[in-house]
């Protein structure tokens, strides 16, 4: 097959989204000085150069009080090589210093003197951009935030609100939504006189807020009748049960009959919602607290766990940071079992996909979801969510990682890969995985790694993981990776009795089937998986070391790929003026601990949001880039190598969507000049586009031949042309597989092999299809037929053998083909 050229404009071009990037926890200084608010007019000013972060700041903010007077500074800086850093700036009364408000002190609202005193409305947003931009699109309004993003509205100072009327407008996504709810409950406690929440349509981008550019079909008007409609928030009753009171250091309890003395139970947390799954079963409580470093957690509560002794849920609780008594575990168990609120909230135990009454929505296994605020994931394991973190911006991704893809067909290939997992559900394919083969040093851990950046730490223990261990094991790991990517590095250290067994658990997307105590079958673990994997040793080496044969369907689901293409440098056809292919991976990998998790999470903003706008056309989109990538296919392909090449047609789809949502910065193509390299080296390395078995079937047959060729036929001496030879046939033959015979004289002979019909179906063809491996032979021209009727066996004269035999008579130049 030719190579496989550029199919260009595989997708048409939109309009390029905001890419966002996670901003780090502000770095401050210490120092025994208060902070001096407000800040006396003779200072001189801040500049709010940080030489850590590159100088001086890209933007700084004033946050000042009601009469204007200037209290403190937020400002935001942008690293060439680092995520953002926002850092607060304060006067302690002889320097400026990025110190921010500590302790239990309440910071200051941003916005405080647009507030005035003639009553104007109030609108709440979040960010100090967002909070800029929407003073400027709604200039009769007093527009003000809280510092510290959207976990943080706790500890923002509400009071000058009391009395006010306060609209939120929040960004449109999970922290948003988490955002002004704690917002909510903190107003209403200064005493604000009424709080109304915008409404967002669904179609806009996950994550927009009023600061990102105005999506196709929305104007000023359009915002300004949405705020017009701004709705009271639906209330959330929380009934405690009889006893217990939440005060500001903790949960209580008063014993009835007793005195009034509350006894401590455990520290301050907020009861969000009941949860439940698809089919209103397995209930439990999440909750929220903080931990002493102010750090948030969550935690859906299996209500279960209220029917235990109280040891386990109180351990889970001590160990994620929320303190509890040693002595009343008995009621802390009464309150999880009794505690009612109206507010409900779908929980689901697998990451990827989910249909919502929002429409589709998706959920990290970390537990960050796009596209709803009505479901909860209830992770398997408390370290998914580190293994799912981000780290950097997605511009530095671009420049020090995806950059240098271009040009390198196997790391532009494993990272479009990598974004390919949120697309098998839209389009239906089944699991299955690629597989980078070649020898040491090649750069294989690489491309592992590169690819694990798109969602996470590149790096073992992070999105990279041993293929050492058992298929139970990988079951659990599968599930919680499902839609995204699983990442399996060096398959020597695999089991090579499992392997096989592995790869079919991962291909068909299921678990076991597996009772439980009482001896019912207990809910079979589901996922979609695109899995990656490298290693020195392939499938079918691994399997033939366990003396087993490795099956069609196998390779199907897990492909190999060369990792070394021809003429380059180990991994890569292109240095990108590094020095040596070595230095290039010690920089990726460097980069991919450095940079990671914001390309995914970018992707799936915009492809959520396609997918809720109008499903039918993405899907279609995909259809139609997979159908041209499809056209370079070699005509007459077996349907094992069609499947396959559907695979890599998905990942070329998945690189040219990411590029065209503006995450990869490649140019248009790139992704699929990478799939069809690699696809024409994985047809090349497996011998061509026919039927993995018949490729089998003939290879084998050879083998017997050649292993068995002297030692297990008999000579047929009664042909005329072999009675020269009859001294040959003096020698018995030892657990017959046939009968040879030769054809023409010493000089010009070829040989013929004639198998018997049961050692055929047995021996030669054990564990394949007899008539099947016969047609592949006959095919392959290595077979001569009956002639008459179809017949696959030939009717063949032996002596002392009762006159003719059925056989398959197949031709000595098999020994001799490639």
């Amino acid at each position: 097959m030719n190579e496989i050229s550029l199919i260009n404009e595989a997708f048409t071009p939109l309009s390029e989204q905001k890419q966002r990037g996670q901003s780090a926890p502000a770095i401050t200084e210490k120092s025994d000085r208060p902070i001096v608010m407000p800040v006396p007019a003779d200072v001189p000013p801040c500049t709010g150069w940080f030489s850590k972060y590159g100088g001086k700041p890209s933007h700084m903010w004033d946050y000042r009080d009601e009469a204007g007077n200037l209290l403190m500074h937020v400002a935001r800086y942008d690293p060439p090589d680092a995520r953002k850093q926002i850092v607060p700036w304060s006067w302690d009364g002889q320097k400026w210093r990025p110190r921010g408000i500590m302790g239990d002190t309440p910071r200051p609202l941003y916005g405080l003197d647009r507030l005035g005193n003639d009553g104007r409305p109030v609108l709440l947003v979040e960010g100090e951009k967002a909070a800029d931009a929407a003073a400027r699109l709604f200039p009769h309004w007093a527009v003000v935030t809280s510092q510290g993003g959207s976990g943080a509205a706790r500890r923002a100072n509400w009071s000058p609100l009391a009395g006010r009327k306060v609209t939120i407008w929040p960004d449109n996504d999970a922290p948003g939504d988490t955002y002004a709810r704690d917002a909510i409950r903190e107003m209403e406690a200064v005493g604000v006189a009424d709080v109304r929440i915008v409404t967002l349509p669904s179609d806009l981008p996950d994550g927009w807020d009023l600061a990102d550019q105005l999506p196709s079909g929305f104007s000023a008007e359009t915002l300004a009748s949405l705020l017009a409609a701004a709705v009271a928030p639906a209330p959330s009753t929380i009934v405690m049960p009889p006893g217990f009171s939440m005060m500001p250091n903790g949960l209580y309890f008063t014993l009835e009959g007793k005195d009034d003395t509350p006894i401590w139970i455990a520290g301050p947390f907020e009861v969000i919602a009941e949860t439940r799954d698809a089919d209103g079963c397995e209930w439990g409580l999440l909750i929220r607290w903080q931990d002493r470093d102010h750090k948030t957690h969550e935690w859906v509560v299996p209500r279960s766990l209220a029917h235990g002794d109280g040891r386990e849920l109180a351990v889970t609780l001590e160990w994620r940071g929320l303190s509890c008594s040693t002595d009343m575990h008995r009621q802390l168990r009464r309150f999880v079992a009794q505690v009612k609120t109206s507010s409900r909230l779908r929980c689901v135990d697998r990451a990827g996909w989910h249909d919502t009454e929002a429409g589709p929505a998706f959920a990290l296994p970390g537990g960050e979801v796009f596209g709803t605020n009505a479901l909860v994931l209830r992770p398997g394991r408390a370290a998914t969510g580190q293994e799912f973190a981000s780290s950097g911006t997605l511009d530095g991704w671009q420049s020090q990682i995806s950059a240098y893809a271009v040009g390198n067909s196997r790391l532009a290939c494993f990272i479009s890969a990598a974004f390919a997992g949120p697309l098998l559900d839209i389009v239906g394919d089944q699991s299955g995985g690629f597989h980078l083969i070649g020898g040491s040093q090649t750069g294989k851990s690489t491309a592992a790694f590169v690819a694990g950046s798109v969602w996470g730490r590149g790096d073992k223990g992070g999105q990279v993981r041993a293929w050492r261990g058992t298929a139970n094991g990988l079951e659990g790991i599968a599930a919680e990776t499902s839609d995204t990517v699983l990442i399996l590095d060096e398959m020597g250290q695999a089991s090579s009795k499992e392997i096989g067994d592995i790869i079919y658990l991962l291909g068909n997307g299921a678990s076991k089937v597996r009772a439980d105590r009482t001896g019912a079958a207990r809910s079979i673990r589901t996922w979609r998986s695109l899995f990656l994997s490298t290693g020195e040793r392939d499938l079918e080496s691994m399997m033939t070391e366990a003396g087993k044969q490795v099956m069609a369907g196998q390779e199907v689901r897990l492909v190999n790929i060369p990792a070394a293409p021809e003429g380059g440098f180990g991994l890569y056809e292109s240095l990108h003026d590094m020095p040596s292919g070595g230095a290039l991976s010690d920089h990726l990998r460097v980069m991919a601990r450095t940079h990671y998790g914001t390309p995914s999470r970018e992707f799936l903003r915009r492809l959520v949001s396609d997918r809720k706008r109008s499903p039918e056309k993405l899907a279609a989109d995909i259809r139609e880039a997979r159908e041209k990538f499809l056209v370079h296919m070699p005509e007459g392909a077996d349907g094992q190598v069609r499947s396959v090449a559907n695979r890599f047609a998905l990942v070329a789809c998945a690189g040219e969507l990411a590029t065209r949502y503006g995450v990869t910065g490649w140019p248009s193509g790139e992704a699929v000049r990478a799939a069809g390299v690699c696809f024409k080296a994985w047809l090349d390395q497996r011998g061509g586009s026919g039927a993995r078995e018949d490729q089998t079937a003939i290879a084998r047959v050879r083998a017997f031949i050649e292993q068995h060729g002297d030692g297990r036929f008999t000579i047929l001496d009664r042909d005329r042309a072999n009675a020269e030879y009859a001294s040959e046939t003096a020698r018995p033959t030892i657990n017959r597989l046939g009968f040879k015979r030769r054809k023409g004289t010493r000089d010009q002979c070829e040989w013929e092999y004639l198998f018997l019909p049961e050692m055929w179906r047995s021996e030669v063809c054990r564990g394949m299809d007899p008539a099947r491996a016969a047609r592949a032979l006959r095919d392959a021209g290595f077979l001569i037929p009956d002639g008459t009727g179809g017949r696959l066996t030939k009717k063949v004269s032996i002596p002392n053998m009762g006159g003719k035999m059925n056989a398959y008579l197949i031709k000595g130049s098999i020994l001799g083909a490639e």
